[in-house]
């Protein structure tokens, strides 16, 4: 991965801020006034609850009467425009300091030195982003130089095994409580 150092535009950030918007919170709204007009407003409670419990928001919406493959797509819609935004945001942190492309660099040197990191560390995005935070991965996966595509694949894959494990264990607890 290199580092260039003479980016130093403002259309980058604000680009992957507009892709955000767009992914995580104008399609969902848009499916929501298109699909579920009656339902915005728990569209609007769980998209709040999904940035702060991540993948739980999926018990928030079902909670809310959402049907579970539109709250799969907010999570899903969700789950990718954070790490791109997060990716896209980090990488142009990267270009803009010098400082920050030198850490970059030698950490990135060392990732690649340790054998079992180079090989196995990238797997451990999937456990990461389901125990810890989807907000740690993408951070991770740039601090050690990992491939951004195969990394945000990983994340992804984590985050919709999370997803659709906790919304398929709440619409089972909800028919169980509300039979």
């Amino acid at each position: 991965m290199e580092y260039a150092l003479p980016f130093r535009s403002i259309g980058h950030p604000a680009g992957a801020i507009a892709r955000f918007l767009i992914i995580a919170i104008g399609l969902p709204i848009t499916a929501a006034l298109v699909f579920l007009p009656d339902r915005l407003p728990a569209t609007l409670a769980m998209m709040g609850a999904t940035f702060v419990l991540e993948y739980g928001g999926g018990a928030v919406g079902i909670g809310l009467g959402l049907p579970a493959a539109f709250v799969l797509f907010v999570l899903a819609c969700f789950g990718v425009g954070i790490t791109l935004l997060l990716f896209d945001l980090l990488r142009t942190l990267g270009h803009m300091s010098s400082r920050v492309a030198g850490f970059l660099k030698r950490s990135e040197d060392r990732a690649r030195h340790s054998r079992l990191l180079s090989r196995y560390g990238i797997y451990g995005l999937i456990p990461t982003v389901i125990i810890i935070s989807i907000y740690v991965c993408p951070p991770a996966a740039w601090v050690f130089g990992w491939d951004r595509t195969r990394s945000l694949v990983l994340i992804l894959a984590g985050y919709f095994s999370a997803a659709l494990i906790t919304t398929f264990t709440s619409v089972g607890i909800m028919r169980l409580l509300f039979p």
